[in-house]
């Protein structure tokens, strides 16, 4: 029988059973267990990213609501490029941009009238978004796939479908969080051998047979713990168990942690069993009720029989 320890919290001591007097060596403490910090850090970096990813720019609220203005004012058909009446629309450049604003400012700076200041000051906004080369590429995106809705009460800008660069980056999210996840398993699974080989390094050095009989010692937590019996047998450490029985202390039995231990594959494989693979789980349990009443039948059926038939005198 093989005893796993996973972590040792508090402060361990070792007491040397012999038939003068008793001797203790203290252990550094070590450190606790990571299992519910580690799902803890998963979540809150998982939810982190995922509020990334839905989340918008300074750039992008600026682009949506210029746009929300001038299709309010001039029509749904209206983007930025008709706005400025470029001659070559989308395949204008940021110097014709530049060069067209200076045309349209003779006409319409407000200079002239001050019904054009709102007019003016939207072409100058329009005019720098597509001169940029990064934010005019944000606004051709969002003028291909589709620009978010607005609503106060949502607290702004919505989708009302997911876009492409959102599955992108939730796919991103999720196999990040399942590599990070399975880093920190083998990490955790890593300290846990080295504790454990160095407890039972430190039990062996207790050993007074130099491996070569059997010498008995008792493992304790605290100064108050009755502690648990430690058994050091040619150069093997046993735990000893409530009903005698011996177990090995051992890394050997630890078993290495792998991708399927991850959330990268645990998660759809729970997601599953939740959901459509408990609607296969029900369908399989029906059926097999199903073959048993028949079965049943029969069984009855010939029961019945038997008990029909006369007896021979």
């Amino acid at each position: 029988m093989v005893l796993k320890f996973s972590s040792f919290r508090n402060q361990l001591s070792l007491t040397q059973q012999r038939s003068e007097k008793s001797r203790t060596i203290f252990t550094k403490h070590s450190k606790p267990d990571m299992s519910s910090g580690i799902w803890r850090f998963i979540a809150c970096f998982f939810l982190g990213l995922a509020t990334l990813a839905y989340c918008f720019s300074p750039d992008e609220i600026e682009i949506f609501q210029l746009q929300q203005e001038i299709k309010k004012a001039y029509g749904d058909e209206v983007d930025f490029y008709k706005f400025l009446k470029l001659p070559k629309l989308k395949d204008s450049s940021a110097l014709e941009i530049k060069k067209n604003l200076k045309r349209l400012s003779k006409k319409y700076h407000p200079d002239k009238n001050k019904k054009y200041r709102k007019l003016y000051e939207r072409l100058n906004l329009v005019s720098k978004i597509l001169s940029d080369d990064s934010r005019r590429k944000t606004y051709d995106y969002y003028l291909k796939y589709g620009f978010p809705n607005y609503n106060f009460k949502k607290g702004g800008f919505y989708f009302t479908r997911v876009q492409p660069t959102t599955w992108f980056l939730i796919l991103f999210v999720y196999v990040a969080a399942g590599l990070i996840h399975y880093v920190l398993l083998k990490l955790q699974n890593d300290g846990n051998k080295t504790r454990i080989g160095r407890f039972i390094r430190q039990v062996k050095a207790q050993d007074t047979t130099n491996g070569l009989g059997e010498c008995n010692l008792i493992f304790k937590e605290s100064e108050v713990d009755e502690g648990k019996k430690i058994l050091v047998k040619m150069g093997d450490v046993y735990a000893v168990q409530p009903d005698g029985s011996e177990a090995l202390i051992t890394v050997e039995g630890i078993k290495n942690p792998s991708i399927r231990d991850s959330c990268l594959v645990k998660l759809p494989v729970w997601l599953w069993n939740f959901t459509i693979g408990r609607l296969f789980q029900a369908n399989k349990s029906s059926a097999d009720e199903n073959e048993v009443k028949p079965e049943q039948g029969k069984r009855t059926k010939r029961a019945q029989s038997t008990e029909a038939k006369p007896k021979s005198s």
